[in-house]
């Protein structure tokens, strides 16, 4: 215990060295993308698009069993459960699989099929989500008791979060705010978990989503992304995957009926992508992910 409080109060201090840095960098540096007064510019054009995109968009349901285990070990059956390695998937539709009947298919059910292979071992996953969340929902969901409990046996988690601050119009600090709550949340229930946060995804590609609406919240979109790397900076067992550039995104495959939501193909290809991420963690030293799958 004394050395995880030694390791804690180390990542608190270079955590805080890098964001005096960060903090300097952003004052010389403009910030990308599109910011909230363009919006406000923006406000009559995007205000008949927002309502037509509303109207337009299917609504679809979350994936079903929000817990599950994958193994490719043959004797699976006769594995304890204090042996299975755990995964959480955390955060808003994304994670709660829209658009995807079962969680075997989504990014829970996938990731936790890859990292049995690597672990030779069962993996249970468990989904902590909900449709619609921004980062400050999912900061509260992580809070919960049931959550904490998940999130403190975990191996890895991945967080799927920034949609919705960008489309409900949140500032940037506010967005900064969250984020650092909830991955305050997680590194203090669970200081060795290997953490992963989705980056926002490019709206612009969404085939739902009327052009200038769609390249205005791109564009946004882009500062939260921006904001988010700057905070998951001082984290060192929290990673970020950026999706603008992932080269995913093909239309004919990547989105669920919707059109926003991701496919089952792309959750699939994105499982692999955040495998490989949390199999080369950031700080190895740091995670008992690296020493297991050794």
């Amino acid at each position: 215990m004394g050395a995880m409080r030694d390791l804690s109060a180390e990542r608190r201090s270079s955590g805080l060295a890098r964001t005096i840095r960060r903090a300097r960098e952003r004052a010389s540096s403009p910030a990308p993308g599109c910011s909230l007064p363009t919006m406000f510019l923006r406000a009559p054009v995007l205000y008949v698009q927002g309502r037509a995109a509303k109207r337009d968009i299917a609504r679809l349901t979350g994936a079903t069993a929000r817990e599950g285990v994958a193994s490719t070990v043959p004797d699976a059956a006769h594995t304890e459960e204090h042996d299975e390695h755990h995964l959480v998937v955390l955060g808003d539709s994304v994670a709660d699989g829209v658009g995807i009947e079962h969680h075997r298919d989504s990014i829970a059910g996938r990731l936790a099929c890859r990292m049995s292979e690597r672990f030779e071992h069962p993996v249970a996953w468990h989904v902590i989500a909900r449709s619609g969340a921004d980062a400050h929902d999912v900061a509260l969901l992580a809070g919960t008791d049931a959550a904490r409990n998940e999130l403190a046996r975990a191996d890895a988690v991945v967080i799927s979060v920034g949609v919705n601050d960008v489309k409900n119009l949140r500032t940037e600090d506010a967005w900064r705010t969250s984020l650092s709550a909830l991955l305050d949340t997680i590194t203090e229930v669970n200081p060795l978990v290997q953490v992963v946060v989705l980056g926002v995804p490019p709206i612009q590609e969404f085939p739902s989503m009327p052009t200038f609406l769609g390249h205005t919240l791109g564009e946004r979109a882009l500062r939260f992304d921006a904001v988010a790397a700057d905070v998951i900076d001082t984290y060192p067992n929290v990673q970020h995957y950026l999706l603008t550039d992932s080269g995913l995104l093909e239309k004919g495959k990547a989105f669920a009926e919707d059109g926003f939501h991701p496919s089952a193909w792309l959750h699939k290809k994105l499982a692999k992508r955040l495998d490989a991420l949390i199999a080369e963690p950031k700080r190895p030293t740091d995670t008992h992910l690296l020493t297991e799958a050794s």
